[in-house]
């Protein structure tokens, strides 16, 4: 290991241990292997020599392709770092759909780590489509190979809760609705893209009972040839979400009609 990479694990140790994000050394050690691997310490590295990095914390979120951790740039501007890690070819077979048709990305590759840095620009596009048009999403700040940094949403370190985190009153979800379904039209008409995995999941509750839509890597084109299905489940998901908290809200064939202006060829059924 070179003196630059050991530098880049003294001062991520640190940081993880100051934060206590991470509680047990084990733990550490492992996310480490796992997240830093050579390439995207060198990425890193070179974030951090262009000042769009200064300082890393502790691990907002954690899932199964990627990690998200809290971090500072050169002004002490918190920020959330998205790391996708590199060790997952289940990951590629499973986000093909979502790549393919896509105008932005003629050819595929085959090499997983290329793809990987496809996916991570692609969520880069993704969210400053939405971003440049309204759309309530985190700013994207910059995207280098696997490591992708946005504005951190959230108050003094702590990330805003998803609605499926809180309880949420009934007044409150009133308020909320017509602001999802408003983004929802918003990223459909103007940004010209489908979530493609909204639930109450993937939305922040923000103070004031605003809302933002969070991981837009899934999103696609709305002229991809999966989209109208996905942006179908994406209705269904959150009718059924304001339903089941006692919201009296249209059918998610309604509302699809109404954004897009033509019945769904689809019928979910139960699924």
């Amino acid at each position: 290991m070179s003196k630059v990479e050991k530098k880049i694990w003294r001062r991520l140790y640190k940081y993880d241990r100051e934060q206590r994000y991470l509680k047990k050394r084990s733990e550490l050690d492992e996310v480490l292997e796992e997240v830093f691997d050579q390439t995207t310490l060198m990425t890193i590295y070179d974030l951090m020599k262009k000042g769009l990095i200064k300082e890393f914390y502790g691990v907002v979120s954690a899932g199964k392709e990627s990690r998200i951790y809290l971090a500072r740039d050169s002004n002490l501007n918190y920020l959330a770092v998205k790391i996708y890690l590199v060790i997952s070819a289940e990951f590629k077979k499973n986000r093909v759909i979502y790549v393919s048709g896509d105008p932005r990305f003629n050819r595929i590759p085959s090499d997983f780590r290329k793809f990987i840095y496809l996916w991570a620009r692609r969520e880069y596009s993704n969210l400053e489509a939405a971003y440049n048009v309204g759309v309530p999403v985190p700013k994207p700040l910059f995207v280098k190979n696997n490591v992708l940094g946005m504005s951190f949403m959230g108050e003094d370190g702590e990330r805003y809760p998803t609605l499926a985190e809180v309880k949420i009153e009934k007044e409150v979800l009133e308020e909320i609705y017509p602001q999802v379904i408003e983004a929802v039209q918003k990223l459909y008409h103007e940004a010209k893209l489908i979530h493609g995995d909204l639930s109450e999941y993937n939305i922040f509750l923000i103070p004031e009972n605003r809302i933002a839509f969070i991981d837009l890597s899934q999103a696609v084109r709305i002229e991809q040839p999966q989209a109208e299905q996905l942006f179908l489940r994406d209705l269904k998901n959150i009718v059924k979400y304001f339903k089941k908290n006692d919201l009296e809200v249209e059918d998610y064939k309604i509302l699809f009609e109404k954004i897009t202006g033509h019945p769904p060829l689809y019928d979910l059924g139960e699924e």
